[in-house]
């Protein structure tokens, strides 16, 4: 849930709330040896290393799963933020840790795109030196654009960028993000051109939105929600089913099938880790994502708390790095 940041006030304020009760918890962790479990260990705390900086998306999910996810396993959750190089840093960096259960890597899109653009970032195929020990959550994006565009449906935009090939402006919030690459792959199916226009601050892409400097862009849902109150139209969501909170939005499969792009959030392991300690950890992060205070709080944001065996973490990874390869060898795509 990593990628958009255009989150209002009012959204950031929801997923803040409550959290700084756990505030206390986030001292310096400290690493030990391996051990035979992931309960207990001593007091010894679980790092979950997030690849972003403190306040965005993913960390605030990260730091409101922690309480709930201590309390299942009966040992501090800490939050430690690595950010940089796309993630890979705060990969690698776990990659390295001691295969005890006691450091974690929270995996976003970033992680398959990286593996399929710029696999030089990374130590390895995280599909080798990282373990899978479960879904966190996932947020769908939806295909906003600005209120003055000529389509106000999925149709009359796939028809507008027919017709104009490469002048529609694609905003993004960054050059490999899953908000650039779903606008490539929807150029790609529709046989056509469609410009990106990368953006480092979300302020401004939301401004340049809303005044009609760029057409539009895939938002998380709980940022497209913002817009839509200020005046942007949803056109499309990007994965394949419809979102709950939009039930007449469509979705882009029901026009180009199998189209399914979404943020997504998973915890990894060093790829040693014992099993037995895996499916601990797995079944004290579904216990904890299960929690139905957690899920409620993020529920108005669209966020989608996914609780579930290790495989399925496992196949979403798989799935989107050769997704993510495939699409590279048809389309040329600047990494800069």
């Amino acid at each position: 849930m990593a990628d958009a940041h255009l989150r209002p006030a009012s959204t950031r304020r929801l997923l803040l709330s409550g959290l700084a009760g756990g505030a206390a918890a986030l001292a310096a962790p400290h690493l030990a040896r391996a051990q035979g479990s992931a309960q207990g260990s001593g007091g010894r705390p679980l790092l979950l290393a997030v690849p972003f900086a403190p306040g965005g998306a993913v960390d605030i999910i990260a730091r409101a799963v922690a309480e709930p996810m201590s309390a299942a396993l009966g040992r501090p959750v800490v939050v430690d933020n690595r950010p940089g190089a796309s993630g890979a840093i705060a990969a690698a960096s776990v990659a390295r840790a001691e295969p005890d259960g006691s450091t974690l890597f929270i995996a976003t899109p970033g992680t398959s795109i990286t593996a399929a653009f710029q696999p030089q970032l990374l130590p390895g195929d995280p599909r080798q030196f990282l373990a899978p020990v479960g879904r966190l959550a996932t947020q769908t994006y939806v295909l906003t654009v600005t209120k003055g565009f000529p389509a106000d449906d999925f149709a009359g935009l796939v028809a507008w960028v027919k017709a104009r090939r490469g002048e529609f402006l694609l905003a993004n919030t960054g050059q490999m993000t899953a908000t650039r690459l779903a606008g490539e792959l929807l150029a790609l199916q529709l046989g056509t051109e469609i410009t990106p226009v990368p953006y480092r601050g979300s302020g401004v892409v939301a401004t340049d939105l809303l005044s009609g400097r760029v057409h539009g862009i895939f938002a998380q849902l709980s940022d497209a929600l913002a817009l839509l109150n200020q005046g942007a139209k949803l056109l499309a969501v990007s994965a394949k089913d419809r979102a709950p909170l939009l039930p007449d939005v469509p979705a882009i499969a029901e026009t180009i099938p199998g189209f399914d792009v979404y943020s997504w959030n998973g915890l990894f392991a060093p790829a040693a880790t014992p099993v037995p300690v895996l499916e601990e950890l797995n079944a004290g992060l579904n216990k904890a994502i299960s929690n139905e205070a957690l899920r409620e709080r993020f529920r108005a944001d669209g966020v989608t708390f996914v609780p579930g065996p290790r495989q399925a973490l496992a196949e979403i990874l798989d799935k989107e790095i050769r997704g993510w390869m495939e699409l590279k060898s048809k389309v040329r795509i600047d990494v800069g």
